[in-house]
């Protein structure tokens, strides 16, 4: 494996460009992985209001979309993670001209195991970048900080699920 390529993923799972076939599984997962590690962190409301089927409408977006690249990470033929990158919004004035991590998920089953140090490497590599997260998920939080990241003081509401984030930014 070429050194530069950052750390392969976990055996048994194959990590690759996410392709319109695979939007029902990234849904089904999103939902189930949400309802999960954001118990106690979103209302329950929302985590049982927000399903497959409007995720579904958002990944088929995401994955169609030439501005924001897409990868899945499977194993024995179910999505195990799913990570999604591309340049912030050049609408929003508060926007920094970097790369964004604009998703980042993995199943607790694949936790711990370098799938998401894999991941967050085939989106960004060790170059700059930002991205927004739940300003009391410490796991995420803890994550992204061995990884470079910190926070520059921004904040904002995510109107969906009613919750503040931050913005972590690596330079």
């Amino acid at each position: 494996m070429d050194p530069s390529a950052g750390p392969a993923p976990p055996r048994g799972v194959v990590v690759r460009d996410a392709v319109a076939a695979d939007v029902h599984d990234v849904a089904v997962f999103q939902t189930e992985t949400w309802r999960e590690a954001y118990a106690g962190l979103v209302s329950p409301d929302y985590l049982r209001r927000v399903g497959v089927p409007e995720r579904e409408a958002s990944w088929s977006l995401r994955i169609a979309s030439t501005s924001r690249h897409v990868v899945v990470a499977r194993a024995v033929g179910r999505v195990v993670g799913v990570a999604s990158w591309g340049q912030g919004d050049p609408d929003d004035p508060d926007d920094l001209d970097l790369p964004e991590l604009k998703t980042l998920y993995v199943a607790s089953s694949s936790r711990g195991t370098g799938l998401a140090a894999t991941l967050l490497h085939r989106a960004l590599g060790e170059a700059p970048g930002f991205l927004w997260v739940f300003e009391r998920n410490a796991r995420a939080l803890a994550f992204y900080r061995r990884h470079g990241f910190a926070p520059d003081g921004a904040r904002k509401l995510d109107a969906g699920p009613d919750v503040h984030e931050v913005r972590l930014v690596r330079p």
